[in-house]
């Protein structure tokens, strides 16, 4: 090596994030996560002015005229009679056609997600994060010029398809993202790194909520600029992500290109630490250069991936049903309980989602030190309990009713509701902090580099097929079952406890190696040592070739 390379490996290692590595975060997490989040969010808030629009243009296709005047009996009444705000606010249960359509239109992101999940690692065998994640900006494009230009073409179909693509888009990105960050991030920082996906996700639904308040751009006449913002994260990453440097591992497994590879480390790592980067990955990749490359197959048939796998679906599972959808869904009705009219109502949930953003953003610093194991128990505990007050508090309002025999008479239990709002907010910041990011951390942190593509699309697409059954179960669960609804995600979460004290190892600072060992041993019920027969587990060292790169 040359005389640069020897004063490059003399320098002390150093912790420290570099200029690059934190530019290609930003450029990851703004530019793929916020989109997923804002995919989300978007039709929360406008949800009564879409669904007007769909009335009046499901009106004009059926040959009727939408009508001006209140009261005035027209043809198709149910699509072109014109609403008192009364009737706006029950149009989706009073038109079954209409109600149908909206649910399709919510149920497209997920449902797409799961498709474009199991897709995704194809594209990252193929092409590396990198570059996947920059072809998955053709589908954001589409998605986002059929959504923002729906109203313009009259045509409810049009956002239809624009929803599918993007949940196509979304599930790319739940797969590919965290890879991504894995890849790039230091062990020390690895936790934190990840982190950043959730966080960019709940803080795009946040904005969403934010900007489709009437007050802005959820009206009638700006609703397509609301859809067209998606834009905005898909321009960022374009015009950022190829000056990124592609994951070091990736460039290695794929061209073994040594240089390539280290320079890529020393943007990422620092010039300090990119010899010892490209140590590790080298041999990780003379350990399984023989072996051939990993399907889903290979990891279904495989006991000990699989197993892998499982913790990892399960992981992600017990996210959804955690029961922190159902919350926010719930959130504007708790809040009204509580006293609060409907404008401040709504505000007060675009405050739970301000808390849901900084919770988030403490879980970066929390995961590193406190590690992702006892964040998840302490996260899951916290749910169960906060739920527990959230249902007793409801229960205890309703009980106190006055009903409509004494209308002027006050509730007496009117501090329940006030409980009810308490116990709500904590909930949201206790899953904030714990199961919030740290599905997605470990999903990628559990995985070697060749099976870790391929398991995480199975993963994401666990994760949004259960925020899919959550969407479509809670409003049934909520009408049947009413304040004993989260009876239920109780239960969830306390299955959650025993699934993590169960299976869940701490990673908190350790290398693939080490984490892949600590595994196998809990799975063979031995203790912990490395072997060196399980190629995809471990790592064996060349000392020869490390004493060479070094010199």
């Amino acid at each position: 090596m040359g005389a640069q390379d020897v004063e490059t490996t003399n320098k002390k290692p150093t912790s420290k994030a570099t200029l690059w590595l934190v530019f290609t975060v930003l450029s990851i997490s703004m530019g793929s996560s916020c989109l997923m989040g804002y995919h989300v969010g978007v039709l929360n808030a406008p949800q009564t002015i879409i669904g007007l629009w769909i009335r009046r243009t499901k009106c004009i296709e059926k040959g009727g005229v939408p009508s001006e005047e209140e009261g005035l009996k027209v043809d198709h009444e149910l699509w072109c009679g014109k609403l008192d705000e009364e009737r706006e606010a029950t149009m989706f249960i009073d038109n079954d056609e209409l109600n149908t359509l909206w649910a399709l239109l919510n149920a497209l992101v997920p449902g797409g997600s799961v498709i474009g999940a199991l897709g995704s690692s194809f594209l990252v065998n193929r092409f590396g994060p990198k570059k996947s994640m920059l072809l998955n900006n053709v589908l954001a494009v589409a998605s986002v010029l059929l959504n923002s230009l729906a109203r313009t073409a009259s045509s409810v179909e049009m956002l239809i398809v624009g929803r599918f693509l993007a949940g196509l888009n979304s599930g790319v990105i739940g797969c590919v993202t965290p890879t991504y960050l894995n890849e790039i991030a230091p062990d020390h920082l690895r936790g934190s790194i990840g982190g950043f996906f959730e966080l960019s996700v709940v803080f795009a639904i946040w904005v969403s909520t934010i900007i489709g308040m009437p007050s802005i751009w959820g009206n009638m006449e700006q609703w397509p600029i609301l859809l067209a913002v998606a834009a905005v994260p898909t321009i960022f990453q374009l015009a950022t992500l190829p000056f990124c440097p592609d994951s070091p591992k990736y460039i290695y497994f794929k061209r073994q290109n040594s240089e390539e590879t280290q320079n890529a480390l020393s943007k990422l790592h620092g010039k300090a630490n990119a010899v010892g980067g490209l140590i590790a990955i080298r041999n990780e990749y003379e350990l399984v250069k023989h072996e051939p490359v990993i399907t889903l197959r290979h990891i279904i048939l495989d006991p000990f991936l699989r197993r892998i796998l499982l913790i990892t679906l399960g992981l992600h599972i017990f996210q959804q049903f955690s029961g922190i959808d159902a919350a926010m869904f719930y959130s504007t009705a708790i809040f009204r309980s509580a006293g609060l009219d409907g404008d401040t109502a709504v505000y007060a949930t675009i405050g739970m989602g301000a808390i849901n953003v900084a919770g988030t953003a403490l879980s970066l610093v929390l995961i590193e030190k406190a590690g992702r194991r006892i964040l998840l128990l302490i996260g899951y505990s916290g749910c169960a309990i906060f739920l527990t007050l959230l249902t007793v508090s409801m229960l205890l309002y309703k009980s106190g009713d006055p009903g409509v025999e004494f209308p002027n008479a006050g509730n007496s239990f009117s501090f329940a509701a006030y409980v009810s709002s308490v116990s709500l907010v904590c909930f949201v910041v206790i899953f904030s902090i714990g199961p919030g990011a740290i599905p997605w951390i470990l999903m990628s942190e559990f995985f070697a580099q060749g099976p870790r593509a391929v398991a995480a699309g199975p993963g994401a697409a666990m994760n949004r097929f259960g925020s899919l059954t959550v969407a479509l179960a809670f409003p049934y669960m909520q009408a049947a079952l009413g304040e004993y609804s989260f009876i239920i995600f109780i239960a969830l979460n306390l299955l959650c406890i025993a699934f993590t004290y169960r299976y869940v190892v701490e990673t908190k600072g350790k290398t693939t190696d080490e984490i892949q060992t600590e595994l196998r041993s809990q799975m063979d019920g031995s203790p912990r040592q490395t072997s060196e027969s399980h190629p995809l587990m471990t790592v064996k060292t060349n000392r020869k070739n490390d004493e060479k790169l070094r010199s």
